[in-house]
């Protein structure tokens, strides 16, 4: 009788914490990033609660006829940079049920243009994405002429809510206890 032991990889991923949790949120280092910029009045902001940070504010598409409502931070800030992580994990603890944005920009990038995914995130469950599933947008619409998301070159993380012209409008609230990257770690199993 001859016994065959096959070794397979799989791929687990690690989370790496970047806000909330045992690391600090930086609320004074986030800004808001709304359709202010460009003549609209909806707003935005994120707080300390009792979970971890509230990103809460108005979405008002009413002058623009479309709005948006961010909060963007530095990755500077981070204990870990991005170059060496697979992506996020959002763990959620309340929802109003609006889609989000979680979007990216990159060193050098144009104006306007981002890496984005967008979700609809659940109460008390995390939500997991990866860099390779954000898409490039500019000026809010998707740009297959962008080269693919680089990683290394990532400057700042945003937390955002848009309109969808006039689909979505008023008061938002989104509770997250922490921010972790995901980091890849290989399995070998017997």
């Amino acid at each position: 009788l001859a016994v065959t032991s096959v070794l397979a990889e799989t791929q687990q991923f690690a989370t790496v914490p970047l806000l909330g949790g045992s690391v600090d949120w930086h609320f004074s280092n986030w800004r808001a990033v709304t359709d202010q910029v460009r003549g609209g009045v909806s707003t935005a902001k994120l707080e300390p609660c009792a979970a971890g940070a509230r990103f809460t504010g108005n979405l008002d598409p009413s002058i623009l006829k479309a709005g948006f409502a961010g909060m963007e931070l530095d990755v500077k800030v981070l204990p870990a940079t991005f170059s060496d992580l697979d992506g996020l994990n959002l763990a959620v603890s309340d929802a109003d049920g609006h889609e989000y944005t979680l979007l990216v920009k990159t060193k050098g990038g144009k104006i306007g243009s981002s890496y984005q995914v967008r979700f609809v995130p659940k109460k008390q469950s995390p939500f997991e994405t990866f860099f390779k599933d954000f898409v490039a947008f500019y000026r809010g619409r998707p740009d297959a002429s962008a080269a693919p998301l680089d990683k290394s070159q990532i400057e700042t993380l945003a937390i955002q809510i848009a309109s969808n012209f006039t689909q979505t409008s008023g008061p938002f609230q989104l509770e997250l206890q922490s921010i972790a990257g995901l980091k890849s770690e290989a399995v070998t199993l017997v």
